[in-house]
């Protein structure tokens, strides 16, 4: 069964432009009036969203309430605007089926037989991550943290990854070290050959979905080879929604250990609306039904998108620009890279910010509201005293990137001008890091501020402190990989 976007009013289908600017206007509606009509009056959406969603996410700090009230208004308007194609809100049909079991779903447990590897990394890599501005000071203890923790500490927790066979998901390193993981992912035999093929080689246990109306003739799930089990395994996100909700449920009343809920889907254009849709019920079910101390939500940030953060990294960006040799003002005039200047002001209590916006118009409005959902839900749950992993990831050569020429282009280039594109593995691996240090370690479970949420283990590629003004931090980069464009080598 698929989705649409309605009109909660009329009950009509809409676009994602209606539903875009309808969630933006709502969230910041109550205490922003003005702006929120010049989001709902808004005709050219394509050319004007990235302003908006900067703008939104500046009132998001305005004072200490803000943030929750935007992203409560904002993810209730969100709610009432995704449906079946039935007609049913999608977040009814979750609730539903999580209560419900229906059992369409068989799970394969998949055991690894291997000694289980540490989840280490060159620190002296990360000190430089951290020494070139493309990584935050919290990430060096946190990667010494999760090193020197107890070898069992990962198979406290079953790791729910959706969208788990994704590039960057943690799900295979997760299998390296010893975790257990149940994937949500599309039925792609080759895809399910690799993970199945990963967890045996590994140390931990992978949990395979099987929909029961797929199998053969006559076999039950457990009698499958793992030939057979790649062609009937996994789960679509937008189709089969009902039954992953059916399916999470019965893992967590099986399994008395904590949840976490990994959210890694991505599609492209509307579609990342659809999947983000499917994500959020899915984390919304989770929570309303398990205690709090049974839940952590992650999630893999995005640094392309509008933050605050403390005014220090605009003082910080200030002074490196001033420290700019001789060449390299000269090249910047020739480039026409100018001085970054994030916006500065402070909240409502004194507090000093500064608003970073780096958004591209390459990645649209839609990657843009799906990732706004996302750090409105980790706002969200964070306040309700629910731990939440929001680690911003560093942008990376995935293939999904490396196939678009034009960032092709820019990620060549990036290098210099200060941002640091990373391999993938090398990504994924900090970020899985990450991840664990923040599940286990008590320094890293306390409670933060808002802004802490995201900026404390921001990994960000050098984005957030780039000395240059981020529209012309993405064309000069271009310009310097030009050659990209015209091949992958």
């Amino acid at each position: 069964m698929g989705l649409k976007f309605i009109d909660p009013i009329t009950g009509d289908a809409t676009g994602s432009t209606a539903l875009g600017r309808a969630v933006l206007n709502k969230a910041v509606g109550a205490e922003n009036r003005e702006l929120a009509l010049e989001i709902s009056n808004q005709q050219n959406w394509r050319k004007s969203y990235q302003s908006f969603f900067a703008q939104v996410a500046k009132h998001e700090l305005q004072n200490r309430r803000s943030a929750i009230e935007v992203a409560t208004s904002g993810l209730a308007e969100f709610e009432q605007r995704i449906a079946t194609d039935s007609g049913e809100l999608l977040i009814e049909a979750i609730f539903n089926s999580w209560r419900t079991p229906r059992g369409k779903v068989e799970t394969i447990v998949i055991r690894g037989t291997n000694t289980a590897e540490r989840p280490s990394m060159d620190l002296l890599k990360v000190k430089a991550m951290v020494a070139q501005h493309s990584a935050e000071p919290g990430v060096v203890d946190a990667v010494k943290l999760a090193a020197g923790l107890d070898p069992n500490a990962i198979k406290q927790d079953l790791l729910i990854a959706l969208a788990g066979g994704a590039e960057y998901s943690p799900t295979r390193l997760w299998l390296d070290w010893g975790g257990d993981v149940a994937i949500v992912a599309r039925p792609r035999p080759e895809l399910w050959r690799e993970l199945i093929a990963r967890a045996r080689s590994g140390a931990g246990t992978l949990y395979v979905p099987v929909l029961a109306e797929k199998l053969p003739a006559g076999k039950n799930a457990a009698s499958l080879n793992d030939d057979e089990l790649c062609n009937v395994a996994g789960l679509d996100l937008t189709e089969n929604y009902e039954e992953i909700s059916s399916w999470i449920a019965g893992l967590a009343r099986a399994d008395s250990r904590r949840i976490v809920l990994g959210c890694y889907a991505y599609a492209p254009g509307l579609k990342h609306i659809e999947v983000q849709a499917v994500q959020h019920c899915l984390a919304r079910a989770v929570t309303e039904a398990l205690p709090k101390s049974r839940v952590v939500l992650s999630w893999l940030a995005t640094p392309t998108d509008s933050h605050v953060v403390p005014v220090e990294f605009a003082e910080d960006i200030r002074s490196r620009y001033q420290k700019r040799s001789v060449w390299t003002i000269f090249r910047d005039l020739m480039f026409g890279a100018h001085e970054h200047q994030p916006e500065r002001f402070e909240s409502s209590e004194g507090t000093r910010f500064a608003l970073i916006d780096p958004t591209s118009s390459l990645q649209g409005s839609s990657y843009a509201l799906a990732k706004r959902l996302q750090r409105w839900l980790a706002y969200q749950q964070a306040e309700a005293g629910r731990q939440v992993a929001y680690l911003v990831a560093p942008p990376a050569r995935t293939d999904s990137v490396l196939s678009h020429r034009i960032l092709r282009a820019t990620y060549r280039g990036a290098p210099h001008f200060g941002l640091y594109p990373f391999d993938t593995d090398v990504a994924v691996r900090i970020s899985a890091i990450l991840l664990l240090a923040k599940l286990h370690s008590p320094v890293m479970t306390k409670k933060q501020g808002i802004s802490e949420l995201y900026t404390e283990l921001a990994v960000h590629g050098g984005l957030w402190r780039s000395i240059y003004r981020p529209a012309d931090l993405w064309r000069v980069a271009t310009m310097r990989g030009f050659w990209a464009y015209f091949s992958k080598g």
